[in-house]
């Protein structure tokens, strides 16, 4: 299918495609096709025959079919993050690869499109979705976050990939910018106080934080993956790495494994009892519990998790809650008490 034709079916979806704006200056779909094309001509030596998908979130996602017959995926993304860590992303994914680990591989180091990044991976479409609120593939999904985790104990210089924003923001601030242009947290903080402050209650967690320090991905939901049966086959989405404490991982992945943003058949927050089952589920994998004080770590990273999902439904829309996806209900319903006891 002609890119540009798929580029105005995802415009559709949005009120306004503010995020195709923020990256390649233009909306129109001719446009972006062209910027696109030229850049393929140009770093990778062929146009664009045809497209298999575009998507939009923090960044615009494009799967192409070059002219020569290669098969690779174009990510677009805003341009705040530096080049070096990009760069060790892509490192870091050359390693997994290297143990066998199933994720797309890089084909180019980081490129400037504008004031914009870009990234080109291999296009791998195996596999299936799943349901992770299925106990077998949560259990899939927390399995193979610590084989990751694993394998990424022999990375070298992990900590080009910097802390989450649990452990790395500034003393006395509860989020940092917002990750899409879509959401403004200045302009809507009438009403949205009691999330910042458990935001910060959370993150002040930080200072007694315990756990080994891995690299994560920390943004490991079932959207992101495929499955052969109950076993992992595919990922993706690979530029939200972080070298932090095991439990701070475990924390914010409990509480966003069941998200699909694609889908609106299937509710996107896991349950209290759901989160406590994902955290037992990587124990297992693992091979070792959590002590009792990382156990903490990780309940102030899960609810930290979920402070950052409620603003920004909050942001979206302060009026009314309970969509699917929204995570202020769960937060005021759980998120004292898990400060307090831990998950």
């Amino acid at each position: 299918m002609k890119l540009s034709s798929l580029i105005a079916a995802e415009h559709r979806n949005w009120e306004s495609p503010v995020v195709d704006a923020s990256i390649f200056g233009v909306t129109d779909p001719e446009a972006i096709e062209r910027q696109i094309d030229d850049f393929c001509r140009e770093a990778l030596g062929a146009g664009v025959a045809s497209a298999r998908f575009y998507r939009v979130s923090v960044g615009c996602v494009a799967g192409l079919e070059l002219e020569d017959g290669r098969s690779i995926v174009v990510k677009a993304q805003r341009g705040a993050r530096s080049a070096a860590y990009l760069t060790a992303c892509a490192e870091f994914r050359a390693h997994l690869l290297g143990a066998g680990f199933p994720c797309p591989r890089p084909l180019l180091e980081p490129r400037r499109l504008g004031a914009a990044w870009i990234l080109v991976e291999t296009l791998e479409q195996v596999g299936d979705w799943r349901d992770a609120h299925a106990p077998a593939i949560r259990g899939a999904v927390a399995a193979s976050l610590a084989e990751l985790a694993a394998i990424s104990r022999t990375f070298p210089d992990a900590a080009r990939l910097g802390s989450a924003w649990f452990s790395g923001l500034p003393e006395g601030r509860a989020f940092p910018t917002p990750h899409s242009p879509l959401l403004d947290f200045d302009g809507t903080r009438e009403g949205a106080a009691w999330i910042e402050e458990l935001a910060l209650r959370a993150r002040a967690a930080r200072s007694q934080a315990e756990g080994e320090r891995v690299v994560g991905h920390f943004d490991w939901r079932v959207e992101h993956l495929r499955f052969d049966g109950e076993r992992v086959v595919m990922s993706y989405d690979w530029d939200s790495l972080h070298f932090e404490r095991e439990p701070v991982l475990v924390g914010a992945t409990a509480r966003n494994f069941t998200a699909d943003w694609q889908r609106e058949d299937v509710e996107r927050n896991p349950s209290e009892d759901e989160m406590r089952s994902f955290v037992s589920d990587y124990e297992h994998a693992r091979g070792q519990p959590f002590s009792r004080a990382e156990r903490m770590t990780l309940a102030a990273s899960c609810v930290y998790s979920m402070a950052y999902t409620a603003r920004c439904n909050h942001a979206l829309n302060p009026s009314e809650e309970g969509s699917n996806g929204d995570a202020r209900p769960l937060l005021r319903a759980v998120g004292a008490r898990m400060l307090e006891r831990g998950l």
